[in-house]
């Protein structure tokens, strides 16, 4: 009875487990963080003048040693402007990889489009990756500089209208934004932010935004000043159920990128999150950092530019949430604070950073011509998303090969297809061979079932005497019940397959926005046949379902009409055998592991959804052929007096190797009990 509801009882299990874990999220919420902002006062990432440390001490020391440094301001009064670099009109065929809108407010990046990608694949409308986000009233920008300390003395940025001028050059666009810090009617700090975009044809792959920042003492005396900047804005998610926006930073440790990254929902939920804490930098300097999803990156890099700027030297890195709220996911970004700039009077520091603001496509970072994204190894952000129940090589052949076969085929859901029939072709012969064993064993047990009978009627209770008799039998009619385990090693060698593909599906920039056939015009989404007016709620559970689905339906159906074309004993004996039991009881609970399958994979990407539904209609068709192979064979083998003519092993067979370790196993209880009262 156990052998018969094992299987049953394990589905029951684990479905309860999945219906009390959701009901138990509806009932029991996550409590929300401790209160609004981005982090509290004094926090490793959040610079105060009261924490921040100078040549002459702290931040207070300094503000009480001259009432003059307590009137530093920004200088305003210049009118807010917005300003275009770039064009995406023309879409691929643009010179420039994008169209960035630019604000004198806070010398800010306002929007950001990509001439490459669209929104959506029904849409033409040019991919934005980067827009403002509004809270407590006020505007955040995409890299404005938030605020400057000098001598320790907090001066906000954020609002300040700059100086704007727009620039033309040879290669691109440029605007220069100006602004300066003044003590009464002093000058005190010139600041500058250039933003250059240079022209980029497409087949280079860069998208590439160049910023120059200047820091100019204007002043009789020396100054030390510290720049506090934000990170990108805007980036939305591009997942339709898991949480694919990041923060992230990678250091250099010991000339090798190690990447940390967090979704927004962790920065939220741990109201902030340090990233790059002050500890790190002595050793390891900050490579790059910033925030995207799963195919887009807005990435900062503080490079030098040789013999023009230095490199942006960060001190601290953290990812903030503006409202605090979990569930508001846009409003998440990264500040960073630089290290103290010494500037003696008239003196002057100028600073680079580098703005990768485009797709995470692998032929780009790994081209050889951008030497620099290899030199940064922004490979990191894409291998990064890799599934931890697969192999990376095996998901990087996965995402080449079909690169390679749409380039061939001219269509990805033609390219899965053929992927799939490359699998199928190579399990082939593993898949043949552990279907014809798995009944040839079946009905060599059926036929020794009264044998077996026999044995257990004269050996009565004595367990160890009836396995080493059935053992001895098995081992005298070569027959080997384990290998019907064998059965399912197709399914398990596809396992990280499958994982590989998805992976490679939520990795792979190139499919995004390429369509199969009708209503599959998107291979990285859900296929969605028709779309409610309004989202459909599931009670009880709160699931929304937005469309409805049909590959996950069509997959469901095809995985049970293989499972009931599988290879069934031909003998009635071998069906009565308790394999062929089991057998029958997985049959019986196939339908409700199909609609579990319909469940799972309802929101999972078209494209894998295509996939498995080709693999298991193959494997329908392959079944059909297998059973017409094993009624056409003699699968009982030869004669138990032939087998034992057969030339005899030099050792022991893996049956009777653990059928030795299960008798020594037996043995250890008896023999500490016979310790225990010798004792």
């Amino acid at each position: 009875m156990e052998n018969r509801n094992f299987f049953r009882a394990l589905f029951w299990a684990l479905l309860v487990f999945l219906l009390w874990s959701m009901i138990a999220q509806r009932i029991w919420p996550a409590r929300p963080p401790a209160g609004p902002g981005s982090s509290p006062a004094g926090a490793p990432g959040e610079v105060t003048p009261s924490e921040t440390t100078t040549a002459g001490g702290t931040g207070s020391e300094n503000a009480a040693a001259g009432e003059g440094v307590r009137k530093l301001a920004a200088r305003g009064g210049a009118p807010a402007q917005t300003l275009q670099l770039g064009d995406v009109s023309a879409a691929e065929e643009s010179p420039f990889r994008m169209q960035v809108w630019l604000s004198s407010v806070g010398a800010s990046v306002e929007t950001l489009r990509l001439s490459d990608h669209q929104q959506i694949a029904a849409d033409p409308e040019r991919y934005r990756l980067l827009s403002p986000v509004e809270h407590g009233g006020e505007r955040w920008r995409s890299f404005a500089m938030e605020r400057v300390l000098v001598d320790g003395v907090r001066v906000d940025m954020k609002d300040v209208a700059w100086r704007a001028e727009q620039v033309a050059l040879d290669d691109g666009q440029a605007v220069v934004f100006q602004t300066e810090i003044v003590n009464g009617d002093e000058a005190v700090l010139a600041l500058e932010q250039r933003y250059v975009l240079l022209r980029q044809p497409a087949e280079t792959g860069r998208h590439d935004i160049e910023l120059y920042t200047t820091v100019r003492n204007l002043s009789q005396d020396a100054h030390d000043v510290q720049l506090v900047t934000l990170g990108p804005f805007g980036v939305t998610s591009e997942g339709r159920f898991i949480q694919d926006q990041k923060v992230f930073a990678a250091v250099r440790e010991d000339g090798v990128i190690a990447l940390q990254a967090e979704t927004f929902a962790d920065v939220a939920k741990k109201n902030g999150l340090d990233l790059y804490p002050r500890t790190v930098n002595e050793v390891s300097p900050l490579a790059w950092y910033g925030t995207g999803n799963v195919y887009f990156t807005a990435t900062i890099c503080p490079v030098a530019r040789e013999g023009v700027a230095d490199a942006v030297p960060i001190k601290n890195l953290r990812g903030f949430d503006l409202d605090g709220k979990k569930d508001s996911h846009d409003d998440v970004s990264v500040r960073a604070v630089t290290d103290t700039l010494r500037l003696a009077t008239g003196a002057e520091r100028k600073l680079h950073t580098l703005i990768y603001a485009g797709p995470k496509d692998r032929d780009v970072f790994e081209d050889a011509r951008n030497a620099d994204y290899l030199s940064l190894d922004f490979m990191q952000q894409i291998k990064q998303g890799y599934g931890s129940c697969t192999f990376n090589f095996l998901t990087d052949l996965m995402i080449g090969l079909l690169n390679w076969l749409e380039r061939v085929f001219h269509n990805f859901g033609v390219a899965i297809i053929c992927l799939v029939l490359i699998v199928r072709v190579l399990l082939h012969p593993i898949t043949k061979k552990t279907q014809v064993n798995m009944v040839r064993v079946q009905q060599r047990m059926a036929k020794l079932h009264p044998k077996i009978e026999e044995i257990k009627r004269r050996c009565g209770n004595d367990t160890m005497k009836v396995n080493q008799e059935t053992m001895k039998l098995y081992r005298e009619e070569g027959v080997n019940p384990m290998s019907q385990g064998l059965s399912c090693l197709p399914m398990f060698l596809q396992m990280p397959i499958w994982v590989a593909l998805y992976s490679s599906l939520s990795n792979n920039v190139a499919m995004r926005c390429h369509g199969f056939v009708s209503w599959i015009n998107d291979l990285t989404v859900p296929d969605a046949l028709y779309t409610f007016s309004s989202p459909l709620t599931v009670p009880i559970f709160g699931w929304k379902i937005e469309a409805f689905h049909l590959l996950p339906l069509l997959v469901g159906f095809t995985m049970f009409a293989q499972q009931k074309l599988m290879p069934k004993p031909t003998h009635q004996a071998a069906a009565d055998s308790p394999q062929a039991q089991q057998a029958e009881q997985m049959q019986k609970i196939m339908p409700y592991m199909s609609l579990v399958m319909i469940l799972i994979f309802y929101n999972f990407p078209s494209g894998l959804n295509l996939y498995i539904m080709t693999s298991s209609l193959i494997g329908a068709a392959e079944q059909l052929y297998i059973r017409k192979h094993i009624s056409q064979q003699d699968l009982e083998g030869p004669p138990a007096a032939a087998r034992a003519a057969q030339p005899k092993r030099s050792g022991p067979s893996l049956l009777e190797w653990i059928q030795k370790r299960a008798e020594e196993a037996q043995k250890l209880p008896s023999q500490r009990d016979q310790g225990k009262r010798r004792r």
